[in-house]
């Protein structure tokens, strides 16, 4: 897979099943490469993957970012197969350790270290048996902080950093290496003067 150079990231969760085609569809008119979205208190990420996949013909969709709490790493790697498999490698995976209250208030799960708990997770899914093969593997990692990074660029394809200055994208770079995705997400605000 080539992610691209270019993508959109929204938040879906407000949005009925005629909006989420159009956004898709006219994300994928406009030839950006990936509409990224997240998961947290919404939509399930793979489903929604699944039908927004149905609904458009080149655009790649990723998870930004998938709870690892909200599926086992069995499930997550079927997911991720399952969707490249049948839509033709157009499936990115994006994985993250969440936030305490998502994690234990909502979903009533004990959070664990993050790095430690995130690398259990990936080991699990590399061990996954999985009867469906991918065209290829397209994984990458809520990334901030350097131990997590270094985790992405060992274990993913890459990083996804959440709304990051200019030199932490630099950094992460870095610490990624040359061979490993950086899909670096900035806040715009679009207005009229």
């Amino acid at each position: 897979m080539k992610i691209g150079k270019s993508g959109v990231w929204f938040s879906v969760h407000g949005l009925g099943r005629a909006d989420l085609v159009k956004l898709a569809q006219e994300i994928d008119r406009l030839k950006y490469d990936v509409l990224w979205y997240p998961e947290s208190v919404g939509y399930e990420s793979l489903a929604l993957g699944s039908f927004l996949l149905g609904e458009t013909d080149r655009l790649c969709l990723a998870s930004g970012i998938a709870n690892i709490y909200a599926r086992d790493a069995f499930s997550a790697m079927a997911g991720h197969n399952t969707l490249n498999a049948l839509y033709d490698d157009r499936f990115v995976l994006g994985l993250g350790v969440s936030h305490v209250p998502l994690v234990e208030g909502r979903r009533g799960h004990m959070y664990g270290k993050p790095v430690a708990t995130m690398r259990a997770y990936l080991d699990a899914m590399a061990a996954a048996e999985i009867a469906v093969k991918a065209p290829a593997r397209n994984l990458v990692l809520a990334a901030l902080g350097p131990n997590m990074l270094a985790l992405a660029r060992e274990k993913a394809e890459g990083a996804l950093p959440y709304s990051v200055p200019p030199e932490h994208t630099a950094q992460a770079k870095a610490i990624l290496g040359p061979d490993r995705w950086l899909c670096v997400e900035q806040k715009i605000c679009l207005t009229t003067p």
